[in-house]
């Protein structure tokens, strides 16, 4: 037998629609008889009822209640159920979409491309993302879009950047003397005296920006085709073979690059 509280009717409130259909008017002592509810609730599962419509107290000495026709009883309940389900809904496609927001600037968890402009919050929090995957080591190649955008406009990436630092990782960062010129120099030559780990070269030309995290995983920028300074996204890559690969050539750039010390940026 199908249960009223499926459609949102508690079971004392279930009980005592129950009894009402058998018993006709009937007052509340003989509800909460017939239907085994316990009177210090009864009047509060009356009033439910009576409220959402589905009995009807008749006034006299005792009041009687009187249950309302079961179809259109289930056809109130079903009209509360689907007004909810509409409500939920609405909450769920909301949240959907504020999750969406905030989860649009992570890295993938698969080789793939992802979208991802160049500078402000959302692509200083795609880094920290992608670099936290980092345990050991982050080589570093930093040309374009960056030789071509103004400093302020990545300035939140240099400070994501910057903050992996001096977290007890390898960092090799190699870039064209311009883009270290730029700056920020105070920050850099701040980064060259705290972290041991941290090393800075430069040399040109370099014609693509990418990272190689731990010897395993390979992030390369897409600079916009069409729009110097820009980027459309990046291509995370996570093979092996491919990831030695682009190691090989940072260690061969690296080994003829010109180290920057400290002292180089406050000239």
């Amino acid at each position: 037998m199908s249960d009223l509280t499926d459609l949102g009717l508690s079971s004392y409130e279930a009980h005592a629609y129950r009894a009402l259909l058998s018993l006709g008017p009937a007052t509340a002592r003989e509800v909460a008889e017939a239907g085994d509810v316990p009177m210090g609730r009864i009047y509060d599962v009356l009033n439910g009822l009576s409220g959402r419509d589905l009995v009807t107290a008749r006034d006299g000495d005792p009041t009687r209640y009187v249950a309302a026709d079961p179809d259109a009883a289930t056809d109130r309940l079903l009209a509360e159920r689907r007004a909810e389900l509409r409500d939920r809904l609405d909450r769920y496609e909301a949240v959907a979409a504020s999750v969406g927001e905030e989860l649009a600037p992570l890295v993938p968890t698969e080789s793939q491309f992802w979208s991802i402009g160049l500078g402000g919050e959302a692509a200083a929090t795609a880094m920290r993302e992608q670099f936290e995957r980092a345990t050991e080591s982050i080589r570093s190649v930093v040309a374009a879009p960056y030789d071509a955008a103004a400093a302020a406009d990545y300035e939140a990436e240099v400070e994501a950047y910057l903050e992996r630092v001096d977290e007890g990782l390898e960092v090799e960062l190699l870039t064209t003397p311009s883009l270290v010129e730029r700056g920020p120099t105070d920050r850099l030559a701040a980064a060259l005296e705290s972290a041991a780990d941290f090393a800075l070269r430069t040399t040109s030309p370099i014609h693509l920006t990418y990272e190689v995290l731990d010897d395993r995983e390979v992030y390369v920028d897409v600079p916009a085709p069409f729009a110097a300074g820009e980027r459309v996204g990046g291509v995370v890559v996570r093979d092996g073979d491919a990831a030695a690969e682009f190691e090989t050539r940072f260690r061969e750039a690296w080994a003829d690059a010109t180290p920057v010390e400290p002292a180089d940026l406050a000239e």
